[in-house]
Formats: C-alpha cells, sequence, structure tokens
C-alpha cells in the first residue's frame, strides 16, 4: 500500500467542506499546523487550523510525461494568443479516457458559462492531458481506507476534512507543461462524491460531479485574478499595510474602486464600502455586500469581474482587445476628438434586467474612452464608463430594463475600431 498525505494544499472546497487560503497573519501558528478556509453546503467560509502537508520534488521521467497523450479540448488559435486552460486527470484507466474526455469537457462548459469566461470562451484554448492511471478512483473514496494506484496520488479526506480533494502538486504541473501553453491547471479526479482543493499553481475539482465546478470558478479568481478572498473571521482586526489585491482596501473611503462607488453589481445591491474581507472582521473593506470571493454560490462583484476580464484579455492577442464572443460588433472609425454612438448611432432598449457588457477595440497608440448612458425619462444619463488612457476598453453594468446607448470617445488619435456589446 502506497504513501502520500505528502503534498500541499492551500485547498478550497464547497459542498459538505472545502478548503484554500491562510487566515490573518497575527493568529498563532504552530509550526506544523496553518489555517485553511473550509466551505459550508451554502457556500459560506470558515476558517481551519489543520496539518500542513509537505511539499514533494519528485520528478517524473520523460518517458512517463509523453505517454500522457494531449487532446484538444478547444484550440481557438496560437498559444501566444490565447488564454491556455489545461485539464489534466487522476483516476482514469486506460479504458476510461472517454469518461476523462466528458469529465473535462463539463468542468470546461460550467467554468465558460459564468462571466467573464463566457466573453472570452472563443479566445480560450482549452488541452486535456490524458494521464493514465493503474486504477479507477481516487483514495478514501467512498470511505477512509479505501487506497487506489493513481498517478497523482489524488484522495479525499485531506487533512482529516472529508471532501477536501487533495493530489501531488508537482506531479500534476509535470504533466500539464506537455500542453502547448499554460495559463491555468484544473485537476479533475475520477469521482462523482462532491470535493475539490485550491493549490498556489491549480484547483482540483470531481469529475463526475455536476456542481463541483464551482471551486474551480473561485480559485481562478485567485490564480488569474490575484483576487483577494471576501469573507472574514469574527473579532479580527487589519493592521497592516495596504493589501496589493484590487478587491480589498483599509481606507474607509474605498477610493481603491472609487469609480465603481454605487454601480449596481451582478451579485446584488450596489458596489460600496463594506466592512470585513481579506479574513478580517475590522480595519478592511470589500467592494459588495456578497460575491464569488465570499460565497462561491454567487457571481463575482463588478470589481471582480472587470478584474478578471483584464487578467484573461491580457493572455489574449498579447494583451490587446480582440472584442469576440459578443452578441453584436460593429466596426467604424473615429477622428481626434469626435464622438459616436452605437448601435449604428441610435439606442437600444433590453427588456430584462442583467449585465450588460461592451467591448472597444481602437487604433494603437490612440486613447478612446467608452460609456453606457441610460435614458432616465428627460436625458441620457452615463451609468457605467471604461476610461484608461489606451484604445481598448472594457465596460460592465448590471442595470433594470430601459433604453441605452453607447458613446464612444476618441479623447486622442484616430482610426478604425470594433466595438462589441451584449445586452441581457
Amino acid at each position: 500500500m502506497r504513501r502520500r498525505r505528502m503534498y500541499l494544499a492551500t485547498a478550497v472546497m464547497a459542498a459538505v467542506t472545502l478548503v484554500v487560503a491562510s487566515v490573518p497573519a497575527e493568529a498563532a501558528m504552530q509550526e506544523d499546523r496553518q489555517w485553511r478556509e473550509v466551505f459550508s453546503p451554502d457556500g459560506t467560509i470558515t476558517p481551519m487550523l489543520l496539518p500542513k502537508e509537505r511539499a514533494t520534488t519528485s520528478s517524473l521521467s520523460q518517458s512517463t510525461l509523453a505517454a500522457a497523450a494531449v487532446v484538444t479540448i478547444q484550440n481557438t488559435g496560437p498559444s501566444n494568443a490565447r488564454f491556455d486552460l489545461v485539464i489534466v486527470g487522476d483516476g482514469y484507466t486506460s479504458s476510461e479516457m472517454g469518461t476523462l474526455r466528458q469529465h473535462a469537457q463539463s468542468k470546461w462548459n460550467e467554468i465558460a458559462a459564468t462571466a467573464p469566461w463566457s466573453t472570452y470562451r472563443n479566445s480560450v484554448n482549452v488541452w486535456l492531458v490524458e494521464v493514465v492511471s493503474n486504477q479507477s478512483g481516487v483514495d478514501n473514496d467512498p470511505y477512509q481506507g479505501v487506497y487506489r494506484d493513481t498517478a497523482l496520488d489524488m484522495y479525499f479526506w485531506c487533512s482529516g476534512i472529508e471532501r477536501l480533494l487533495c493530489l501531488n502538486e508537482t506531479k500534476a504541473q509535470q504533466f500539464a507543461s506537455q500542453a502547448p501553453g499554460v495559463d491555468a491547471i484544473v485537476a479533475v479526479g475520477n469521482t462523482t462524491k462532491y470535493g475539490g482543493a485550491g493549490y498556489p499553481s491549480l484547483a482540483t475539482v470531481a469529475g463526475g460531479n455536476a456542481q463541483a465546478g464551482r471551486v474551480a470558478i473561485h480559485e481562478l479568481g485567485h490564480s488569474v485574478g490575484g483576487l483577494a478572498d471576501e469573507y472574514w473571521t469574527a473579532g479580527t482586526t487589519y493592521t497592516g499595510g495596504e493589501p496589493s489585491e484590487p478587491n480589498v482596501t483599509k481606507s474607509s473611503s474605498c477610493s481603491k474602486w472609487a469609480s465603481y462607488l454605487g454601480r449596481s453589481t451582478p451579485d446584488g445591491g450596489v458596489i460600496g464600502c463594506f466592512q470585513g474581507g481579506h479574513q478580517y472582521n475590522y480595519g478592511i473593506y470589500r467592494p459588495s455586500s456578497d460575491s464569488l470571493m465570499r460565497n462561491i454560490n454567487k457571481p463575482f462583484n463588478l470589481v471582480g469581474l472587470d478584474v478578471m476580464d483584464r487578467a484573461i484579455r491580457s493572455k489574449i492577442s498579447g494583451g490587446t482587445t480582440t472584442c469576440t464572443g459578443y452578441q453584436s460588433t460593429r466596426t467604424d472609425s473615429l477622428a481626434s476628438g469626435a464622438t459616436a454612438y452605437q448601435p449604428d448611432g441610435t439606442y437600444y432598449y433590453s427588456t430584462a434586467s442583467g449585465t450588460h457588457r461592451a467591448c472597444l477595440d481602437g487604433p494603437t497608440g490612440a486613447n478612446f474612452n467608452l460609456h453606457l448612458q441610460k435614458w432616465n425619462g428627460s436625458s441620457w444619463a452615463t451609468v457605467a464608463s471604461a476610461t484608461s488612457t489606451g484604445p481598448d476598453e472594457t465596460l460592465t453594468y448590471a442595470g433594470t430594463s430601459g433604453y441605452y446607448i453607447y458613446q464612444l470617445q476618441a479623447v486622442s488619435g484616430s482610426g478604425a475600431y470594433t466595438f462589441g456589446y451584449t445586452v441581457p
């Protein structure tokens, strides 16, 4: 009987339990233990002090790595101009590669249906590395004491948490490196039991469970967008410097996301300055009452959504905006200092509440801005703006039904542009 329980996990899990980041720095850490966040069935998060796992430095042979075929789930273009998501499997035998493919496709479908991945799904490459295991399934499934010989050593009951699904991170990284490009990694296990975990470099999910993909989506918020968790531990107070993460701040004015204040947000309500976040109860603020970074059953709030949008887009076409994946697109040109209105010089009507998304791809060297306006009964009022100093902009707005129009401005420079937009 083999080995394991020696692999590092910054874990996440959601259903009965799940684990991921560290809690307050001043919390007393025992040398052999560390804090992990545990997700409850309703998506809320509670920190737990769990035993540390040791990282392994084992290296797989080139022949072992070469034996794992790389299968295309989706190829939208060259890796240097696309976001590359790599899926690796564990606990699938040679006769179960079809099952692995089904599980991988299902997890990508769930990710791709979630904003902002839904906007860029046609600019993401998805590679599946067919890792073959000697035995089917994962350890401690359906109960503790069941062991299987698998390639990535995946197992439930990690650190004593039933649904925390850990693995050998080093091996998973080595297999993933066989893909043409690697921007994010998701490891799927051959199990129907709800579970998962988050590591610095990847997320694990139960391949055969239809809801487990939310774990990966939350973890991609950390690894792709650099977002902080927005939950807190009761009674704790933040005393450090200004956090580097874009969705938490120690400033009670929340000037870090000043341009978003008062705007509707997909997770409900409006963007504001809500005390609590980054695992602390006091002395720290988050943008919204609830969001995916606090509860995995929620969508990203507007701040996190735009951060993720920029992070994904930065991998596509060298960071330029391609405006693909939108319901409608328009092309035209603007002279320096000029203003245009889209679609086609007029407005559109949204019959339902929901998220409006737009993209502007302007000429190199120009400074183009993008504004969304809504008719308030007597005039057009700007409800959302994207005003970077470059030619490309993306904009997201959660609004009610009504009449809307986009205003495009050439602050400096001139040339052709592509404009894409999606309505609720």
